[in-house]
């Protein structure tokens, strides 16, 4: 293994801090830059057997590193790591034949500061574990799966959104130096990603961007199997890009406005399993003017429609304990989710105390069965209930609640004894934590709820520097 930098190596990784730096702070770049020659160096290699042949080998590589970050020759890319993967990191992988084996060599490199982040082994090791298709995630109970590597960086979005508009959001984030918890939330909420997905979106933008600045027709991404890329690479240069954001079909729009105006003439709630009906029920509800009364039985439509279209997707898993990350399921129960919190929103303005807990429960019943494996989403079903009840004047149901958090996610401490969290595993502990301080509000403190505190703010200070 070479122990130094190469001269490319180098200006790679000096120029992409320099990009970072200016991000940041408008003129920090040369700075940025200049410090970054003076930086110490991580350097880590591995090698990994790949079962395709040499040649689609090294297809597979090339694309690995287009998935993971922005390719700068045929076989190497650099690759965002480090905390919050904002630290740049160069990986090159060397390919060669060992009696019949096709041997990968993954060497990864970045500049550390003071703190060391170890950002060329993170990035080495996420690129030879993904060449191997055993890219880890923790499924639904917390144990690890493997996600089989696939060439198609196609994503499902949530209704009425289109690839053209997360791709403009993503890229006015950027310009505006928006926070990435922030872009996160955008992500998987208003886009409906998963966490991964969210973080391969903001890749691939990224990606067709540093491509179209090449200069090199050829460097266009494919439309089809990587379209952000390819969205952003033509906004970029300014071509044509069409808007794909799918409407509602006329029979759609038939059946909410007849809901709603059974809900105006105040007939029972009928409710329906086509979730963009209901959705869109949600929507006028929501956004009502009309006299209390007509208001109030709009929402109760709109709740009854969501609960109806939420049953009918958890229907279709099955036997499977959720949704699979990404699935049209999975999308469907983000959007249900967030249009229940509108409408228990407005029933809690009323003030309705009744309604909003049963409007909250609506909400812990689509993510607990359809998005159950993220613990960001279910931690933050659980506070807002337990956090409801507490207002609603039960303060002892609310810190049972509360304690029901802490069963689910202390194994989460565990997960991140050595390895720092980040993102979607950050929001998680900031739930743990919350449950631990409603419980000292409503119990007071115990020797158990200080040591599980500062064991979680350890965790989490630890995010911030590993």
């Amino acid at each position: 293994m070479a122990v130094e930098l190469t001269t490319e190596e180098s200006d790679l990784l000096v120029a992409g801090l320099g990009i970072l730096g200016g991000r940041v702070n408008r003129g920090a770049g040369r700075g940025a830059r200049r410090a970054a020659r003076w930086m110490r160096a991580d350097i880590f290699e591995t090698t990994v057997e790949l079962r395709p042949p040499l040649p689609t080998a090294t297809d597979l590589v090339a694309r690995t590193l287009d998935a993971l970050g922005t390719r700068t020759t045929e076989l190497q890319a650099m690759i965002g790591s480090g905390v919050m993967a904002l630290n740049p990191a160069v990986v090159t992988v060397t390919l060669s034949e060992d009696g019949g084996r096709v041997i990968a060599t993954v060497r990864g490199v970045a500049k550390e500061g003071l703190i060391r982040q170890r950002a060329g082994e993170k990035a080495a090791r996420r690129v030879a574990e993904q060449l191997t298709g055993s890219f880890v995630v923790r499924g639904w109970d917390g144990h690890p799966r493997a996600m089989e590597w696939t060439d198609d960086l196609s994503l499902r979005l949530a209704h009425g959104t289109s690839v053209r508009a997360l791709v403009e959001y993503l890229r006015a984030a950027d310009e505006e130096g928006t926070r990435r918890r922030d872009v996160l939330a955008v992500l998987t909420e208003r886009f409906a990603l998963p966490f991964d997905d969210a973080r391969l979106a903001m890749d691939r933008v990224g990606g067709g961007i540093v491509r179209a600045a090449s200069g090199n027709p050829a460097n266009e991404p494919d439309a089809v199997k990587d379209p952000l890329a390819w969205t952003s690479y033509r906004l970029e240069l300014g071509l044509p890009v069409g808007d794909d954001a799918p409407g509602l079909l006329p029979e759609q729009q038939a059946s909410a406005q007849a809901l709603l105006e059974r809900a105006r003439r105040g007939q029972p709630t009928h409710g329906t399993e086509d979730v963009a009906v209901a959705l869109e029920v949600a929507r006028v509800a929501v956004a009502s003017q009309e006299p209390d009364r007509t208001r109030f039985h709009l929402l109760l439509e709109a709740a009854t429609s969501l609960s109806v279209a939420a049953e009918a997707c958890i229907a279709r898993l099955g036997q499977q304990p959720c949704a699979a990350e990404g699935s049209q399921e999975w999308v469907d129960g983000v959007a249900l989710a967030a249009a229940a919190r509108q409408v228990t929103a407005k029933f809690a303005v009323q003030p309705d105390p009744e309604l909003e807990e049963r409007g909250l429960a609506l909400v812990g019943r689509i993510v607990t069965r359809l998005l159950g494996q993220c613990h960001a989403f279910v931690g933050r079903a659980m506070i807002d209930s337990a956090r409801c009840v507490q207002r609603n004047g039960d303060p002892g149901r609310a810190a049972t609640r509360a304690e029901a958090v802490l069963a689910d996610f202390a194994v989460l401490l565990d997960r991140f004894e050595v390895d720092a969290p980040f993102d979607e595993h950050i929001i998680a502990l900031e739930y743990l934590l919350a449950a631990v301080e409603l419980i000292t509000e409503v119990r007071g403190n115990s020797t158990e709820l200080d040591a599980l505190r500062n064991r979680t703010k350890h965790v989490l200070d630890r995010s911030l520097t590993d």
